[in-house]
């Protein structure tokens, strides 16, 4: 099940209500009153130091009265009581893995086919928050959260048929690198990353297997089965109506060396997609340890009072290891070598690793 945070419009007392964010003892944002987050700036930046000091004063008061108002009789559940010590080093941690791994693959170094790309980043000027949306890792949950701070309501939210993408960009135009690098140095930089294979098995599942009639993603389903589906004497394999999981990663890997269009968003390695390695962040989150991390970006970006937690695409994006590995019985070992190399910066530059996967 997703853990993550919704934004909160300005009358947040009676919204809080309504949706039970206060709402008896040990509440989600009660929980999250207590955190008092240092501030540490990177090594060699002063950042959004001064916006953080600025700030401080205001929400020492506005926490102290919301504090009265609804936490004084109640019970602060202690396994939300993040050891900020703790998250502070894990998020330096993996900062520092980062930058040491781009400058020791140079993929912080600009290259022909290898640039800046601030294509997909949305910039919260109000909040002060960058983030690269990552899609399936907390995507969903996270557009939400922007289109919010930008204004949409969440009844408008839950009745549109535009897409939140299109609703966002409205509101968050593409930035150069030039005032991309502007807004990170006065925000707050985040990225939300996943297990390479978790997040392409999630792709999959989403918009291949349960695509929907007509769309781009059940088309492309079936130019897959016309092109990769094998026949036994003369019949398929198979008589599913959308790809196998190996014939859409053999569709992958024939688009990664014979690239027809540029590759689909939805599985194209972070590494390429927000080129991490050429920005700065502060906090580089996990889908594995989502609940903490984004409980640690609120506190240290003092966003308890606009934003509180919900769930999005419950269960939707969650797997078991015996799910994933199912999936990944279909395939071979040149299959799986073949995704680890198209994936191979983005477990480097991360932290994860692809050895359970492998069959010998």
């Amino acid at each position: 099940m997703l853990f993550n945070y919704v934004a909160i419009p300005p009358h947040f007392p009676t919204y809080l209500h309504q949706y039970g964010a206060i709402n008896g003892n040990g509440s989600s944002r009660q929980q999250l009153l207590q955190f008092r987050a240092p501030i540490h700036p990177p090594d060699g930046a002063i950042h959004h130091l001064r916006l953080v000091q600025h700030r401080q004063h205001v929400h020492d008061r506005q926490y102290h009265e919301h504090y009265q108002r609804n936490v004084k009789n109640s019970t602060i559940n202690s396994q939300y009581r993040l050891d900020m010590d703790y998250m502070k080093q894990r998020m330096q941690h993996r900062v520092e893995r980062l930058q040491k791994k781009c400058a020791e693959y140079r993929l912080n170094e600009s290259k022909h086919n290898y640039k800046p790309k601030a294509w997909e980043y949305l910039i919260q000027h109000e909040y002060h928050l960058v983030w690269c949306n990552v899609f399936k890792a907390a995507s969903t949950s996270w557009m939400y959260n922007f289109n919010l701070m930008a204004g949409y309501s969440p009844q408008f939210l839950r009745k549109t048929k535009d897409v939140p993408l299109q609703l966002a960009r409205q509101k968050y135009p593409r930035p150069s690198v030039e005032k991309l690098q502007e807004a990170i140095n006065e925000s707050i930089s985040f990225i939300i990353v996943r297990h390479p294979f978790e997040r392409l098995v999630s792709a999959y599942k989403d918009k291949i297997q349960y695509a929907l009639p007509n769309s781009h993603h059940h088309k492309l389903g079936n130019r897959i089965i016309q092109k990769y589906r094998k026949t036994v004497n003369g019949k398929p394999s198979t008589l599913l109506k959308y790809p196998t999981f190996s014939e859409f990663v053999n569709y992958l890997l024939d688009e990664v060396k014979h690239p027809h269009f540029e590759i689909d968003m939805h599985w194209v390695p972070v590494t390429h997609f927000c080129t991490p390695c050429f920005f700065h962040y502060d906090v580089i989150a996990k889908f594995e340890t989502l609940e903490e991390d984004q409980n640690y970006l609120i506190s240290i970006g003092h966003l308890d009072s606009v934003i509180k937690p919900q769930w999005k695409n419950a269960g939707k994006g969650a797997h078991t290891n015996d799910m994933l590995m199912k999936f990944f019985s279909e395939l071979d070992t040149a299959q799986i070598r073949g995704l680890y190399d198209y994936y191979r910066f983005d477990f480097e530059l991360f932290g994860y690793s692809a050895k359970e996967y492998y069959k010998d």
